[in-house]
């Protein structure tokens, strides 16, 4: 069966309802109550997750126990970019290894031992241990990038280093002139 994304609160800017699968469907009805300090969290999944699964470029890694969804995590992997999206554990199953078989499972596909992640401020105490565990390092802080005023933690962000343009080039022209010079 097919779902139409709006019919659970997930609008779309595009003429036509994104139409989702049961299984995304039923997804997106587990992140939504646990997301309510996200917003926009409903249309992030439809117009982003939905397609990126569909290309390969996204992994939705549920946990069920006795046939309900109890965990979910979301990674992308893309050329320029591994990140682990969101991990989200039922409060009634907290603190029983759940999250540790999600982030697992995310690193496992993402085949990076510290892809990018962010994190509320709020939230950090839930992640501590588990930031720990993979020895995942605060890289960044940014205010407002998901709700206006909440301090947004960034791990594992990705190191770009300028271009010094007083170093040679090895294989230019530059690098044979100045070994030739030396």
């Amino acid at each position: 069966m097919i779902t139409d994304a709006s019919t659970l609160g997930a609008k779309s800017p595009h003429p036509h309802p994104v139409k989702m699968s049961d299984a995304e469907a039923r997804t997106l009805t587990f992140l939504l109550p646990l997301s309510e300090d996200y917003p926009g969290i409903a249309r992030w999944f439809v117009q982003k997750v939905v397609p990126g699964v569909r290309q390969g470029t996204r992994l939705l890694l549920p946990v069920e126990r006795d046939g309900a969804m109890v965990g979910l995590g979301i990674a992308k992997k893309e050329a320029d970019e591994c990140k682990i999206c969101t991990v989200r554990v039922a409060p009634t199953y907290a603190g029983r290894g759940i999250g540790v078989r999600l982030f697992d499972g995310l690193l496992k596909w993402l085949d990076h031992d510290r892809p990018h992640l962010t994190v509320s401020a709020t939230k950090l105490p839930q992640f501590e241990r588990i930031f720990d565990y993979y020895g995942f390092d605060v890289t960044s802080a940014h205010e407002g990038l998901y709700v206006p005023k909440m301090t947004e933690l960034g791990y594992n962000d990705p190191v770009i280093l300028p271009i010094s343009t007083s170093l040679p080039l090895v294989g230019t022209d530059m690098s044979r002139r100045g070994a030739h010079q030396a």
